[in-house]
């Protein structure tokens, strides 16, 4: 029988780690899309986060971005203000309404990352994310 190879390891991985994820957001009543969530996240992990730094960070062009802020600012998820530094940009935060939302989805993440490290030790888990990083640095070259 042959091997599995490591692509076809890495795309059950994904698979199951996005369906899991899907489950998990639909059981807890997030109404929101994976691309709604990532923005999200994004925009709560940069201090003085602009349209342009959350598309870069998130390598979707503008007017994807525009859309997805669009609808989290329609859900009252995020606001927005004008730079202080630049007029013709904006500076986009989280509402209260944001917060609860993005601490809810962090409790989902850890849970699905505890069911999926489960029977495994700290070592391995690390060696995972280590080995996990070098792959991701060779295929980013």
């Amino acid at each position: 029988m042959p091997e599995t190879t490591i692509g076809e390891t890495l795309h059950t991985l994904l698979h199951a780690y996005k369906r899991a994820m899907r489950q998990a957001y639909h059981q807890a009543e997030i109404p929101l899309a994976i691309s709604h969530i990532r923005t999200l996240k994004g925009i709560s992990a940069m201090p003085a986060c602009t349209p342009l730094a959350l598309s870069s960070r998130t390598k979707r062009d503008k007017g994807q971005v525009t859309r997805l802020i669009k609808d989290l600012l329609a859900q009252n998820l995020i606001e927005k203000h004008q730079h202080p530094g630049d007029k013709r940009s904006n500076i986009l935060h989280l509402t209260p309404a944001g917060h609860h939302m993005i601490k809810r989805i962090k409790e989902i993440e850890e849970i699905a990352a505890s069911r999926m490290a489960e029977g495994l030790s700290p070592a391995e888990i690390a060696d995972f994310s280590r080995l996990a990083n070098i792959m991701s640095a060779n295929l980013a070259e």
